[in-house]
């Protein structure tokens, strides 16, 4: 267990638990986030080139046959025609660089974390995440947003500051009281690891390049208001809207 608070510490000792504080966070982390596969990280490094080959980006979603089912369905969230499942390329035009690559971050960690084979406490983790992804979505239905499927995204993402720290505890099979979104929890969490689920929440968007978009204006719990004091931090700006839109290189250039 790491314990990160920092109470009782004079002001002038602060700079200095900052930076061990920034320090532990990192190493948490490093040893329990779940890593990006080597697929995301192509497909990352893709999305990222000036001109995007379609055919390169389509072929490293559908590597992973979880993702890539995971994608369908939530980028064509995106569609106001629903219900609906658009073709794979189709999707990645439509949604343009950076929303394909926060939808295909949501679809992996739902993957990793919701299917047959992942424990309890993932499936606990999960739910939570589904649930308020759910209520996000139904609001940006009904306020007719351009982006709807980024509502699912925010709201799926909400948890993953969760993952590290059920790893490093080591839980399977059993849910403990700290693990939520209620206030509750979150003292909680501060209370045994110096940290709660939104501060690292932050980090990992930062190291996934997954920016949190306020335009939701989403509560941080599926069924609770948020308060000053509980709303989400801000990860990372949200990109530049120029970076929506696909440069497609024919195949052979």
């Amino acid at each position: 267990m790491i314990l990160l608070a920092d109470q009782g510490l004079a002001t002038t000792e602060r700079d200095s638990f900052a930076y061990a504080k920034t320090t532990l966070l990192t190493e948490l982390l490093t040893a329990h986030l779940p890593g990006l596969p080597w697929f995301m990280r192509e497909l990352r490094c893709a999305l990222e080139d000036g001109s995007t080959h379609l055919e390169r980006v389509v072929n490293m979603l559908k590597v992973h046959p979880a993702v890539c089912e995971n994608f369908v369905r939530i980028g064509s969230m995106a569609e106001p025609a629903q219900p609906i499942r658009l073709p794979l390329d189709h999707l990645v035009i439509l949604l343009g660089k950076r929303r394909t690559w926060s939808v295909a971050v949501t679809s992996f960690v739902l993957a990793e974390i919701g299917s047959p084979w992942s424990t309890l406490t993932q499936k606990e983790v999960a739910d939570l995440g589904l649930k308020t992804a759910g209520n996000l979505l139904d609001r940006a239905n009904r306020s007719e947003h351009e982006e709807p499927e980024q509502a699912f995204v925010q709201g799926a993402l909400s948890i993953v500051g969760l993952l590290p720290m059920i790893d490093s505890c080591g839980l399977t099979d059993r849910v403990p009281d700290w693990l939520g979104t209620s206030s509750e929890a979150v003292q909680l969490q501060r209370e045994l690891f110096g940290t709660d689920f939104i501060e690292l929440n932050c980090w990992i968007r930062l190291l996934w390049g997954v920016a949190v978009d306020f335009s939701f204006a989403s509560p941080t719990t599926a069924d609770e208001p948020a308060t000053k004091d509980r709303s989400m931090a801000v990860a990372a700006p949200v990109s530049d809207p120029v970076s929506r839109n696909l440069v497609i290189v024919p195949r052979g250039n």
